[in-house]
């Protein structure tokens, strides 16, 4: 029978310090999809966002804890499929990788892309053709990510610095007083009242909070992963909702309810409403970096777990190939990098269909995390002595209160029912592709059942702990 390997504990000595893992896992968080998430959930939500906003956070932190026992224990750069191959078998690790990082790839980098290339083409016209400014920044991104880990990481840094330090300056600009709008903020809000269907503002709220676990691939190259890796994911996420909250609540000191959902672009919108015409071309800047951030993170992570994927035979061999002087998996790294191309096709780059877009990538991101939390449960089950330098507070409480939470919302994410067509098209068509694909690769190509689990194998200082 086919046996995995793994180390009882990661090994320190990589590159990556703790800045660097920090910025990595809040490195998609920080993006205009984000932000314009954020915005049109306080939108639909009104008073409503704040409770939607907690659960979401609380979701977050369930998915947090999981995906940190589960990286420090099967260290592996595979992430999530390494996870599930030792659990569930096969066939729900390789459809988890693509479920959860391919196709928000597909449909999130759109989105973005899109968003970015709105609110550029609108500073700048004419320069570039429909799509032009989004197709440069991918391209530029792609040629620092086949640089090698530092440059990608240092990218990553400066870019989290920037968009971190703007989101601050105008939330704390706006509540300060120092906006003329301020001192009718209680009166605003009073406007704002409570919604009914505050599950699909908690799936708006999860997007702007979603994918601290891009650091996990990155454990074999951390300094100090036992230490950092738990640190960056939570301290990151407790971080950014602070950003994020105090950034909602000066939006709602500048823009109506209805003016936050009428726009394709509000974060613009609420820049000129604070910063007039100038401020327009500072956000310029911001808008690239935003963008900038979520690519370059999803271009720093899911191809090292398509590698790792690849080295296990869960994918192309193709994907294992990696540049001799950098180490950069360079065919996996161009794969996620055609991923917003057929995306952008697919919508026909129409910044009206970023909504719909965005609440599918969300549900197939949700999915993943549910399986990290029954990949765990089952994990702890039947490997009761493999080493867990980190363990969940109040297991098993996070992991089911997390399934039942996700399960909730993913029944209850359409907004409206006009949506729920694209929702599901999106999202159930590209989630059956791969499933069909996934079911043949395990049948036919590695010849294995489709939920065997492959076991692991404990080390023997391990063992005999045990």
């Amino acid at each position: 029978m086919e046996t995995r390997q793994h180390s009882a504990a990661p090994r320190a000595g990589g590159t990556l310090g703790f800045f660097a893992l920090f910025s990595i896992a809040i490195g998609v968080i920080v993006s205009q999809t984000s932000t314009v998430s954020l915005l049109q959930a306080i939108g639909i939500g009104g008073q409503g966002f704040f409770l939607a906003y907690g659960f979401a956070f609380l979701l977050s932190i369930c998915n947090a804890l999981s995906f940190a026992e589960l990286s420090l224990s099967l260290p592996q750069a595979g992430s999530i499929s390494t996870y599930a191959e030792v659990t569930v078998g096969h066939f729900p690790a390789i459809l988890a990788v693509f479920a959860g990082y391919v196709v928000p790839a597909i449909f999130g980098l759109p989105a973005e892309l899109m968003l970015f290339d709105s609110v550029i083409s609108q500073l700048f016209p004419g320069i570039m053709p429909s799509m032009g400014w989004a197709l440069l920044l991918l391209g530029t991104l792609v040629v620092l990510n086949l640089a090698g880990t530092d440059v990608f990481a240092t990218t990553q840094q400066i870019l989290t610095f920037i968009i971190i330090a703007f989101f601050l300056v105008v939330g704390l600009y706006v509540i300060s007083g120092m906006q003329p709008t301020a001192a009718a903020a209680p009166q605003i809000w009073k406007s704002y009242a409570a919604h009914d269907a505050v599950a699909p503002v908690v799936v708006l709220c999860f997007w702007t909070l979603i994918g601290c676990e891009y650091v996990t691939p990155m454990v074999e190259e951390a300094r100090h992963p036992r230490r950092d890796l738990p640190r960056a994911m939570l301290l990151g996420l407790l971080f950014i909702s602070a950003v994020n909250l105090l950034f909602a609540y000066g939006t709602a000191h500048v823009l109506p309810r209805d003016g936050l959902l009428a726009s394709v672009t509000p974060h613009l919108d609420v820049v000129s409403s604070v910063f007039g015409q100038a401020g327009r071309i500072v956000f310029a800047v911001i808008a690239m970096t935003a963008s900038a951030s979520l690519i370059n993170a999803v271009l720093g992570a899911v191809p090292r777990m398509l590698h790792g994927m690849a080295m296990n035979g869960q994918a192309f061999p193709l994907l294992k190939r990696v540049s001799a002087r950098r180490q950069v998996p360079v065919a996996a790294l161009l794969f996620v990098a055609a991923c917003p191309v057929v995306g952008l096709i697919w919508a026909r780059g129409d910044a009206n269909n970023i909504l719909p877009l965005t609440i599918a990538a969300t549900i197939c991101w949700m999915l993943v995390y549910l399986l990290a939390h029954v990949v765990l449960l089952v994990l702890r089950v039947r490997s009761p002595q493999l080493a867990r330098p980190f363990r969940t507070p109040l297991y098993p409480l996070p992991q089911l209160a997390a399934i039942a939470g996700i399960l909730y919302v993913i029944a209850n994410s359409s907004p409206e029912p006009a949506m729920t067509k694209s929702i599901v098209l999106y999202s159930g068509s590209v989630l059956a592709i791969f499933g069909v694909v996934a079911a043949f690769w395990v049948r036919c190509v590695m010849k294995q059942p489709l939920f065997r689990a492959v076991p692991v194998a404990l080390p023997a200082e391990t063992a005999a702990a045990g």
